[in-house]
Parts: C-alpha cells; structure tokens; sequence
C-alpha cells in the first residue's frame, strides 16, 4: 500500500528533485490507510528532509505520533491550550499524562490525544464526568449522588468497582485519596472545557470591550452544545442548566460590546440567539426589540414581544415589564 502511495507521489521523481526549503501538501490524510501514511510518510522525509510537509487530516493520526522516528519530526498545528488544541508530539518526554475532557455537548475524552471510545457501560462514563466535573469530593457526596438507596458496603463495592473500571478504559488512575476527599490524580495535566469556559466568561467581566470580545469569542467556540446531553442523571440536570445560563450571559454580554461599538445588526444576532437559551429573558428581549425597531423591521418587533407575551403565559413567569409594555404599544400606533 505504501508503495501505491509512492507511485501515485511519484517519488522517484521527487527523490531527483531539489526541494530546499519547499513544501509538500497532503490533503484529506484522514482518508489513507494509517500504517502505509506512516511508511509513506518516513521515504518522504528521508528523500526530502530539507522541506516542509503539511498534512491536511480531520483526525489526529495517532500511529504518525507513536512512530519513533517521524515523532521527533512532527509538529501539530494550530496551537491553542485556551481552545484546546494541543501539540502532542512534543509531550514526548513529560512525565504528566494530558487529559482532555468536553462536557459541552455530547461529552468526549481524550488521553495524550487517543480518544476514549468504550467506557463498558453508562455508570463508568457518568461517574468520570461528575469526578472530572467536581475536582473534589468525598465518597459520602458520590454516594448520595450515585447510590442513595444502597447500604454503604453495597455502595462501596459498586463505587470501586466502577472506580476501577474508569482506570482500565483510561489506562491510568483517575483520582487520588487524601484529607477525606478524591481529587484528581497529580500525574494528569486536565484540560476542561467546562473550566475554561467559565474563566473565559468572568475575565471577560473585568476586561476592556476589545478584549472582552475576544475572551466571549473564545467561550462561545467551547459551547458545542448542552452539557452532557446524552446523560439524564440528577447532578447532570442543574449543571446543565447553569451553564445554559452562563452561554446565555455570554451571548447577552457579547452583543452589548457589538452595539457599543455601533454594529447593531450583530448585536442582533448574538440577543436571538441568548433568547433561543432562556425565552423568558425580558431584558434580552428588550434589546432585540429595540434593536429591530432601529432597524425598521417593526413587525419583527411585534412579532418578538407576542412570542414573549405567549411564552411568560405559558410558564407563568409574570408580566411583562412595563418599559416593554410602553415599547410595544408605541409599535402598534
């Protein structure tokens, strides 16, 4: 197969060629055959090893990095820890294992950039993400959050065995004991994306419009959706709906820095999409209203204080403020 790589390549003629400092693109990589890209891979940079070559691929190929002659060669890029895109091929020699874990949306975890894929089961995967989610706990919380109903030998054998499980899908321990509480183990380097979110979102609290926009930015490309969305455990539920509140503030807050600075049809857009979070969200609401009447587009205005007008009904959430009130019958005149 590597062969086929070359001749399709043509190395032959590469080989001849003199390149320098040239550059090489090897796009769609993901589509090739992992072992002969490797092989392919190590004839090039030996027939060619003054140029670059950029490999174009939409997942990490792990078998490149665990080549003991092109790792040292390897370089990943873009490189981003407060996006989290990582280098792993220059985590060679660090002694700490890297630990990625995204919470927003379906929930997936990387170890050194190998993507877990079996958890042997629900359980094993819940109790990781409340481990990773909590940073610390006691076994009496992780009891009464897991197994409430079970006597406390039954609970603590259920507990080490799940425990156990998550070290072997990990292949390496989770947590370590100490001062009556689990905390993640001091050999894991963890990257969350869940804690870089809400950081992300209280520095841009304090920072100045410029920066602020960039810090929201930054949030916003973390949320890829609902937290743990497969998941319908107890815990799960009010954390989801904290950081629901929290991507909402983010968008809310964004679009005050745009229209600030006098760009009111994006403002406009970053305010629907905080209400698609929270409907019930009067001063949200207000702003998009009042956005859309400077923009001439009355009947949307309308059309977003009915949807609000219906929405408070339907969940009892009170009355609608009186300054909307005002707004909304100045409309209609």
């Amino acid at each position: 197969m590597s062969d086929e790589l070359w001749a399709q390549f043509d190395g032959a003629r590469a080989e001849q060629a003199d390149l320098g400092e040239g550059m090489i693109v090897l796009d769609e990589c993901d589509r090739a055959d992992a072992d002969a890209l490797v092989e392919f891979l190590r004839r090039l940079s030996t027939a060619l090893p003054a140029a670059r070559i950029y490999l174009l691929t939409r997942y990490l190929p792990l078998k490149l990095l665990q080549d003991a002659a092109l790792r040292p060669l390897t370089a990943l890029v873009p490189v981003a820890e407060e996006a989290m895109l990582w280098d792993y091929s220059q985590r060679l020699n660090n002694p700490t294992k890297l630990l990625e874990v995204y919470a927003l949306g379906a929930g997936r975890v990387f170890v050194d950039g190998r993507l877990v894929q079996n958890w042997d089961g629900v359980l094993p995967r819940a109790l990781f993400f409340y481990l990773i989610d909590r940073g610390m706990v006691t076994r009496q919380e992780i009891f009464e959050t897991f197994w409430p109903n079970l006597p406390v030998r039954e609970a603590t054998n259920v507990f080490h065995v799940t425990k156990r499980k998550i070290n072997e899908v990990l292949q390496t321990d989770l947590t370590m004991y100490g001062s009556g509480y689990y905390h993640i183990a001091p050999h894991l380097q963890l990257s969350y994306d869940v804690s870089l979110f809400n950081l992300l979102v209280q520095d841009a609290l304090v920072a100045s419009p410029d920066e602020a926009e960039v810090r929201l930015m930054q949030a916003l490309s973390l949320y890829h959706g609902e937290f743990l969305s497969p998941l319908n455990f107890e815990w799960v539920k009010p954390r989801r709906a904290n950081m629901r509140m929290t991507f909402c503030e983010a968008l809310a807050a964004l679009g005050r820095v745009v229209q600030d600075r006098g760009d009111d049809r994006r403002a406009l857009q970053f305010y629907l999409r905080a209400t698609t979070m929270q409907r019930t969200r009067q001063d949200i609401v207000e702003s998009v209203v009042r956005l859309y009447a400077g923009l001439n587009m009355p009947a949307e205005a309308r059309q977003c204080l009915d949807n609000l007008k219906a929405e408070l009904a339907r969940t009892q959430a009170g009355d609608l403020l009186p300054s909307l009130q005002a707004f909304g019958e100045s409309l209609r005149v």
